[in-house]
């Protein structure tokens, strides 16, 4: 349900979720979206007092946002192409057969049809490889999940890096795959926190920094690498 808090000159929209839950959580994403979930048992004025007590921290994440315009990405020769953090020269070559690599500085796409499809391709089959790479380094911080299973999955979100679900699944953003590996780190170390504690608490950010200490700063790089 969207609903609206008026604070000081500003007027936040956000969506209101009651969940299950023992916590307030409130999550602004990149296109200044608020999501707020509240413990289905909690009064009216414990909802509204918690969110105003955020509404300063709902302005600076917005406010960080606005400074990243959203970018079309292009795919003819001389294109910029950000990959794991390093930024590469497109070169589309209109031959056969169909292939994509790496040549220094540069990625090559020999294609007649469509290199954005080829590349869409080239750098899911990347993602999957390295996130479940990068998956198997992280869980070396989590020695008392040895005896669990967990998976990673690719889906496009367009509100989130990443994604937690109690079967083990961890579901991450394609565009992760622009971002260095340890901003990919983070990502995964942060769903594998919610394998412990299901909200974003105290307890679970004690634990992520725990796990990734510096894990403020590369929410900040992440941001500026991808989004910038």
């Amino acid at each position: 349900m969207t609903k609206t808090l008026l604070s000081g000159k500003n007027n936040f929209y956000y969506e209101e979720i009651a969940e299950n839950r023992k916590s307030f959580s409130v999550t602004v994403y990149p296109s200044g979206k608020i999501i707020y979930k509240v413990p289905q048992k909690s009064s009216l004025s414990e909802r509204k007092l918690f969110l105003t007590k955020k509404s300063a921290w709902i302005t600076k994440q917005q406010a960080f946002f606005k400074q990243f315009p959203s970018k079309t990405q292009s795919f003819t020769s001389g294109s910029d192409i950000l990959y794991l953090g390093r930024h590469y020269q497109l070169i589309v070559k209109t031959k056969k057969p169909e292939k994509v690599s790496f040549a220094a500085n540069k990625i090559v796409i020999h294609s007649i049809i469509s290199a954005k499809t080829l590349l869409d391709a080239f750098m899911k089959k990347r993602a999957e490889s390295i996130f479940a790479e990068r998956l198997k380094e992280c869980l070396k911080l989590f020695p008392s999940f040895s005896k669990n299973i967990f998976r990673v999955k690719i889906r496009k979100m367009n509100k989130r890096w990443g994604s937690y679900h109690d079967n083990g699944e961890i579901l991450l953003n394609p565009e992760l795959i622009k971002a260095p590996k340890r901003c990919i780190d983070y990502v995964i170390c942060h769903e594998l926190c919610h394998h412990i504690h299901k909200s974003h608490n105290q307890q679970f950010f004690s634990l992520l920094e725990q796990k990734c200490p510096n894990y403020k700063s590369l929410k900040t790089e992440l941001e500026l690498k991808v989004l910038g």
